[in-house]
């Protein structure tokens, strides 16, 4: 079944989307449709009355991965990702995926079809939900991963609870990739709009290891034409992301020593990004 055939069948609202963000990619397309809402830097936006309140809100309908038993299959996901234990309590686990997300937003995914997904909640510094991430626990899922956004202005960002921006950050493209740095958040697509963070100078960008994917290598030239800093992975490297790398055998102290020392700007970013998609 085709893609996007698919997530229609699941959610018009989400095929919708889909349609808009591959058209988007499409130069051919790019000039028939007009973004109405760009991004706003965080320190200008206005708020708006939180939909829910922290102690009543949806998060409190489904249980942190902290607070499972070891044997449980979720419990038991997180830990074979070695994700570090005090981080547990920033996941959660839905059970039934779509129906909690039409407990938050009436009708926004098919309701005659469910299963159990890992959330990663979008949480802003006053504590407040405005989106999250669900992600499937089948490895073979047409969907890995939903994004579901509450309030449509907030930029699509995991961390902004625990990000630090006075200090040195790294900016990854996934959630769990993350939870193994000190200090770090995730951006869907990595590259952004750097209006959306703060104290960009301490920012690096950090993509998958996948050179030969071409939209990761166009989002990396537009990182590097833009003046921010980069990591291009040393070129033996297999691992093509953090939490692999995790997994493999590295320690996220030994982690963050490969980032800081592959971290480029300005020519030597072009010229170690030239070598790195060839090799």
């Amino acid at each position: 079944m085709p893609l996007g055939k698919f997530i229609r069948e699941i959610s018009p609202a989400l095929a919708d989307e889909y349609i808009i963000d591959i058209a988007l990619e499409r130069k051919s397309f790019r000039k028939q449709i007009k973004l109405l809402k760009p991004e706003t830097a965080l320190d200008t936006l206005v708020r708006k009355k939180p939909k829910f309140m922290k102690k009543e809100g949806p998060l409190s309908r489904i249980k942190k991965i902290s607070t499972l038993k070891e044997t449980h299959p979720a419990k038991q996901y997180v830990v074979n990702r070695q994700i570090p234990t005090d981080k547990h309590f920033l996941l959660y686990y839905a059970p039934k995926f779509n129906s909690w997300v039409n407990s938050i937003l009436p009708d926004k995914l098919n309701s005659n079809f469910d299963e159990p997904r890992l959330i990663t909640p979008f949480i802003d510094s006053n504590g407040e939900m405005f989106g999250f991430a669900g992600r499937s626990f089948d490895p073979k899922a047409m969907l890995r991963y939903i994004t579901i956004m509450i309030e449509d202005d907030m930029p699509k960002i995991f961390g902004l609870n625990t990000i630090d921006f006075a200090k040195p950050y790294f900016v990854v493209e996934g959630q769990i990739d993350s939870l193994f740095l000190s200090n770090a958040l995730a951006m869907a697509g990595a590259e952004g709009n750097t209006t959306a963070l703060q104290n960009v100078e301490n920012a690096t960008f950090v993509f998958d290891n996948e050179n030969r994917n071409k939209e990761i290598i166009q989002r990396m030239e537009k990182v590097i034409n833009r003046g921010n800093k980069i990591v291009i992975w040393p070129q033996k490297l297999l691992d093509n992301d953090i939490n692999n790398m995790i997994v493999s055998g590295i320690s996220s102290k030994e982690v963050e020593t490969l980032l800081e020392d592959n971290t480029y700007s300005g020519l030597d970013a072009k010229l170690a990004l030239s070598l790195w998609k060839r090799c």
